[in-house]
Formats: C-alpha cells, structure tokens, sequence
C-alpha cells in the first residue's frame, strides 16, 4: 500500500477577461501553486484532494512552517494583541514577513462581516508598492472540518489602479476534529506599484452545503516606503551557461531579482533552485517557501523571489548561487500521440512512461529516481502549435518503486489535433557553479 497525494488546480478561465495579466505570469504562477501544494505532506489515513479556483494568476499555495527564534520584547508584543499569534503561526517560515511583524510594519484592520452565523475578520495587513499581505479570520457556529475560499477579488475604492499581476490565496483551513475558528491570509502582487489605500474584498467561504457571500471595505493607513534597489548587470557562467543578474529590489515583502539568459545558451534555465541573499554573517533570505517564487518574462528572462531582508542593514550583501534546474533546448517539450497513446520524444534521462489517456486527461509514470516536488508542465499545445485551454494537473506520489503519476488536462484529448507538445517547466536536470555575487 501507498500514501497517496493528489493536487488538482483550476486556471481563473472564466473571468480572465476582468483582470489584465500577462499569459506567461498566470503560467509561472500556477505551476509554482503546483510545487508548493505537492510539499504538503499531511499524515492522514484517507486521500484527499485539492481543488481550488484560480483568480488572476492566483495559486493554490501549502504553507509549512519552520521554527524561528522569538526576541522577548517581540514574544512579549505577540501575547499582547489578540490574535497576532496566529499570525506568527501562519508566516513564521518566511524570515522577511516575520522581520516586517518584529519592526512594526503589520497594520491591525479588524473589519468583520456575519452572515448566518459565520464571521469573516479582515484582521490586518503588511503592504508595500509591490504587494499587499491580507491576514483573514474564520468563525462558524458548528464546528467544520475544513473552509474553502472562492471567487476572491480586490478591488479598489478610491479611484487608484490595481494592477494585479498574482494572487495566492493560502492553504484550505483544515481541521482533523473540526474547528470554529479558522486563520489564514491571501497575498496579492501589482505589475505596477500599489497607490491605492481603500479596497473592497469579495470572497466566498464554503463547506459542503455552507455557503456564504463576503463583502467587506476596508482601508490602509500606515505610510508604504521605497523598495531598496541594487543595480547589478553583473554575469555569470556556469557549465558553459551564461547568465546576467540586472537588478535586486528588495520591498518589505519580497525581495525580486531581474534576471536574463543569454539566448545563445544550449540550456533552457528552468528553475533558479537555491539563489539566495546573505549577509557578512552568513545569514541566509532563501527563496519563497510558500507563495509564487518567480515571474516568467520570457523564456530566457524572469524574475526570481526571495524572502525579503528589508528591515535588515547588512553591512555586506551578496546574492549566491549553486545550482539551477536546466534542460537542453532541444528537450524542453514532452511530445506524445493521444490517439496511438505513445510517447514521442521526452529528455534524454527517459523519465516518462506508460502513456495513459482517459476521457479528459492524460496520465504518465514518471520516475526519477528521487523525491521530485515539482509539477513539471507549463503550457500545452497541439499539433498546430496551438495552445490547448488546459485547466488542472495533478501529482500522485508515493509508490514503493519511487514512480509518480502526472496528470495533465487535456479537454476531449482523442480529437486533439497530434502530437501534443507540453512544456517542461521544472525538471530533475541540474548545473552546478559556486558563485557569490556583491551587491552592498
């Protein structure tokens, strides 16, 4: 027997028109939901199954936490405000968010709406130019195993654009005994910088038959500062690789590092895997641990999201880098046939298997020898090139010989026109440097 883990993800389809994103942004968002919601592991005896709508380029996102020391006047501070302990629990694996609690920088908002005995707080908020932090609050009169947020939309009130590029919306509150009282809190990134102070949340809260419709106002009151910006335009090579760091803007939230390949690489750079910021001391901001980790700009250009050191002054500050998931460019695509169900092309190290195609999916073994917590397909497109409105994929691991089972949408896959090409964006293929990089 297995245990087994199974994601699904809906793509936000049927209201993209409301929003104006970038299609690559919604790309990189969704499969970065998909890493993070398979490093879930919860220890339960029953199989459970995710299914969560997408807003913008909004993404299913696990949290998990890591301990971090508490300073006494801080841990003191946290005991005095009701509710902020939560809070703490909900961020404390991200050192940038927990060092904007530390300084002060959270705002207590405390705007509640009841609607048939459940109770939804807005409980307060980290905000900066590049992206707003909304810690929430759930109270049901019966206890509930588990609450699902839908349809969640920011909007602003004052007449100031919201450029919305991303939105996370945070684990399912969930019970194994059952609660009345739920935590969690949504992220939202700008493309542009944030300039509105009043917004209208509108979220749906559910659990079997319950269901209930949220509307709330609310408003900003602290000052927003600057981002910290260090210009960098400094390359790199590794194994033959050619890589140009830009720029490193460092906001209270996270910190974002502009980054672009040479186009004549041989390698497609898939994933920026342990980029990070350190200090004279050796203190490390790693990347994201649980929300979107990059922006895809294009295929050889991104931006790459760390936790934020903002409320730090490092005399020194270096960004450092030891190993990048790459695959040749010849291999980026995993071309099959859904009418012979065969595999037609694959990278070299033969991961896939046993194409399997059902009523709306395909299915592959894949096995890569090693724990893999990535899903690995971006976009899909047909054999005329075009792309192929893919709205979930799921990941089941867990078999005693180490192979996983990827699933992918593909809406009524026999009268695809073939081959289908789908598009790697994280594969089991690494480079390795030793670079440390000087940007204070």
């Amino acid at each position: 027997m297995f245990d087994k883990e199974e994601v699904k993800l809906t793509e936000y389809k049927k209201s993209i028109d409301d929003a104006d994103i970038p299609l690559q942004l919604l790309d990189q968002a969704l499969t970065a939901g998909y890493q993070m919601a398979k490093l879930e592991k919860r220890r339960k005896s029953r199989h459970r199954k995710w299914l969560v709508s997408i807003m913008t380029a909004a993404i299913l996102l696990i949290s998990f936490f890591t301990s971090i020391r508490l300073s006494p006047v801080f841990a003191e501070y946290v005991t005095k405000i009701p509710g902020m302990e939560k809070v703490v629990e909900l961020i404390r694996g991200d050192k940038g968010k927990m060092l904007a609690l530390e300084n002060d920088y959270y705002e207590k908002i405390g705007v509640s709406q009841e609607i048939n005995g459940m109770t939804f707080t807005i409980d307060g908020a980290i905000a900066d130019r590049d992206g707003l932090a909304l810690f929430y609050s759930i109270k049901t009169k019966e206890k509930q195993t588990e609450l699902f947020t839908k349809n969640v939309k920011l909007k602003s009130l004052d007449g100031k654009n919201l450029d919305i590029g991303s939105a996370s919306f945070g684990n399912p509150p969930y019970s194994e005994t059952g609660e009345t009282s739920f935590s969690e809190y949504f992220e939202f990134h700008f493309q542009t910088p944030l300039e509105a102070r009043k917004f209208e949340l509108q979220v749906s809260v559910e659990s079997g038959a319950l269901k209930e419709d949220f509307i709330m106002p609310f408003q900003l009151n602290k000052d927003v500062p600057a981002a910290k910006t260090y210009k960098l335009n400094k390359t790199v090579t590794i194994q033959g690789q050619k890589i140009t760091f830009i720029d490193a803007k460092v906001y209270p939230l996270r910190a974002a590092i502009h980054v672009k390949m040479d186009p004549q690489n041989s390698k497609r750079i898939l994933n920026f895997e342990d980029l990070r910021l350190v200090d004279e001391n050796g203190e490390a901001w790693n990347k994201i641990n649980n929300g979107i980790i990059s922006s895809q700009i294009s295929p050889d250009e991104a931006i790459v999201y760390l936790q934020s050191n903002y409320f730090k002054q490092p005399k020194e500050l270096y960004l450092v880098l030891n190993k990048l998931q790459a695959v040749n460019k010849d291999e980026v695509f995993v071309v099959v046939d859904t009418e012979k169900q065969e595999i037609l092309k694959q990278p070299k190290e033969n991961y896939f298997s046993e194409l399997r195609v059902e009523q709306d999916a395909i299915y592959f073994h894949f096995k890569p020898g090693k724990e893999f917590n990535y899903f690995l397909f971006t976009r899909k497109m047909d054999g005329n090139g075009e792309e192929i409105a893919s709205e979930w994929g799921s990941s089941q691991s867990g078999f005693e010989n180490g192979t996983m089972e990827i699933g992918v949408n593909i809406p009524s896959p026999q009268n695809q026109i073939n081959p289908i090409s789908l598009e790697l964006v994280y594969f089991p293929s690494w480079i390795k440097g030793d670079y440390k990089l000087r940007i204070k």
